[in-house]
């Protein structure tokens, strides 16, 4: 029973795990319709930042170390269920350190730089092993430079880099720890005397994608990314915007994952967004999309986002938004999803931002057929059916210049009657978990 489930866990209870462009915290029971998707449909909005001016100048370039520490305690670390036998909600507390250091030389010059990187080191507090074994270091950076990037035509060179860590679906030694590696490049046409002025932007991309998980390694995907971008600024806070990608993702092995398969998935979507009133911005896009799956099931339908933003005062803003779009999952090729998303941000003075947020996300993935199954094993839905939670509270703390402070709180959850069963009928694997966290950090940056 123990091969069984093990096998069941490694081809279902991470057949869910989002295929984006870097990692994402995503399962069987940590769905692919937590959050992210290629468009947000949130109007662009913000307050002005409460950050002090910071950083190391030498010449044009900017230095900004910085450090954060932090504690994190999660009610339910591995997604389990109370349902699924011997995988109960299991605690962890966790120390985390964060370093950071970003160099960049501003906008002013024709040769802009800009680098960015962020470290992730968790340090878990339990003598439990397989808390123990989720000690590891992570973190991203990203590099960019673009050339002549105040003229007419630019051309900009990027590399983007993630190590994520990410527990297993179930309490045990091995991890959904991943590695991605995003390198291009990008031509960008915005005629105009002055860049700050420019109307018109039209910019193409093309890069190189690779996704290595250190242990689930039929999950290992190479991506040929391309994405042609527009927008026209017809009135002076009004733009027509425009969106097109095609990628071509292959598995390393495509005979090791029988739930899914390469593919070939493209977007088209035009819209506007703008400013409705001084208090009030919006960004409604509709289009088109196809999933192209060399085999199994196919998404092939219209796709949309509105989002409307709304400044009450001058320290109070709100965000709504809902979105329709699919995305890649490890199970059934994709899924087809619904999301609406909240948020509200409140500044109190200079030194405390809080934000409110809320997305409620119902996806249907891909259907499977029995053939494509773990031999031995059951499912109860063809077509499996989430309802999705990730809501969460933060409040950041201006403490100093080189002081800063974080409280935050997050419910994630996933909603769905599907579940995994044996030829007898036991439950392997079920869909359905909830978690709590907590997180305090204290920043320290110059």
């Amino acid at each position: 029973m123990f091969k069984q489930r093990t096998t069941t866990k490694a081809l279902l209870g991470i057949a869910c795990l989002a295929m984006l462009a870097a990692p994402s915290t995503a399962s069987a029971r940590n769905s692919v319709i937590t959050g992210g998707g290629q468009k947000t449909g949130t109007a662009a909005m913000n307050l002005p930042s409460i950050s002090k001016v910071r950083g190391l100048r030498s010449g044009d370039f900017i230095l900004k170390p910085a450090v954060q520490v932090a504690g994190h305690h999660s009610t339910n670390v591995f997604n389990g269920n109370e349902s699924e036998p011997g995988n109960p909600p299991v605690a962890g507390t966790s120390l985390r350190i964060a370093p950071a250091l970003g160099l960049s030389n501003g906008s002013s010059s024709e040769v802009q730089f800009s680098f960015d990187a962020k470290g992730d080191i968790r340090l878990y507090l339990s003598d439990n092993p397989a808390l123990e074994n989720l000690t590891n270091f992570g973190g991203t950076a990203d590099l960019g430079v673009t050339f002549a990037a105040r003229r007419a035509i630019s051309f900009t060179l990027f590399d983007h880099f993630t190590r994520a860590l990410q527990a297993d679906n179930w309490e045990t030694l091995n991890t959904l720890n991943r590695v991605a590696n995003d390198v291009g490049g990008r031509i960008s046409f915005h005629p105009g005397e002055i860049p700050e002025r420019r109307p018109l932007e039209v910019s193409l991309m093309g890069s190189y994608a690779i996704d290595k998980f250190e242990q689930f390694e039929a999950g290992n995907t190479s991506t040929v990314r391309t994405r042609l971008t527009s927008s026209w600024r017809f009135l002076p806070k009004t733009a027509a915007i425009f969106d097109a990608s095609w990628d071509f993702r292959n598995f390393d092995d495509p005979n090791k994952l029988q739930l899914t398969s390469n593919s070939k998935p493209w977007r088209a979507s035009l819209g506007l967004a703008g400013a409705i009133t001084k208090r009030t911005t919006a960004r409604v896009t509709a289009g088109y999309s196809m999933s192209l799956h060399e085999t199994g099931s196919q998404f092939s339908s219209p796709i949309w986002s509105v989002g409307l933003g709304y400044r009450a005062s001058a320290s109070t803003l709100l965000h709504i938004g809902y979105t329709h779009d699919f995305t890649d999952a490890f199970m059934g090729n994709f899924v087809d999803y619904h999301r609406g998303s909240l948020s509200l941000n409140q500044r109190f003075g200079t030194m405390m931002d809080v934000t409110a947020y809320a997305h409620l996300t119902y996806g249907v993935y891909g259907a499977l057929s029995g053939t494509n199954l773990p031999a031995g094993t059951s499912i109860n839905q063809s077509s499996r059916t989430d309802i999705n939670v990730d809501a969460g509270l933060k409040a950041n703390f201006e403490v100093s210049r080189m002081v800063g402070a974080l409280l935050s709180y997050r419910l994630r959850g996933v909603f769905t009657d599907f579940v995994v069963k044996s030829q007898s009928d036991d439950i392997l694997d079920v869909g359905s978990f909830v978690a709590h966290e907590l997180m305090a950090a204290l920043t320290l940056r110059y």
